[in-house]
């Protein structure tokens, strides 16, 4: 049985969502996808931290930012959508570390 996919193409390009996009994964994926010719909607906390990355990026129009945080529900909705697929690789930068006891126990 063949599977039918919607093909969302911006210009004849799929599209793909990174999330993260300004981190160390994210913004290496983000250029490799760029690379390949895809268009990619970048999801990111602060739109104010991509001015290094543009630079790296390039992309012209087949770039677009997208301001999204893990903890607002529905702020991924406009990044995401018409997407042919997502790369997730954010992460909650609210993780609690605990310190070092001085029985050595964490």
């Amino acid at each position: 049985m063949e599977h039918q996919y919607p093909d969302h193409r911006v210009d004849g390009r799929r599209t793909y969502c990174v999330t993260g996009a300004t981190g160390y994964v994210g913004s290496w994926l983000v250029k490799s996808l760029l690379e390949k010719g895809y268009a990619v909607n970048a999801a990111v906390r602060n739109l104010g931290s991509c001015d290094r990355l543009l630079t790296l990026w390039g992309g012209g129009d087949r770039l677009k930012l997208f301001r999204a945080d893990l903890h607002e529900e529905g702020s991924f909705d406009d990044a995401v959508h018409g997407c042919h697929g997502v790369f997730h690789v954010a992460a909650s930068m609210d993780a609690i570390v605990n310190q070092l006891t001085d029985d050595g126990n964490y």
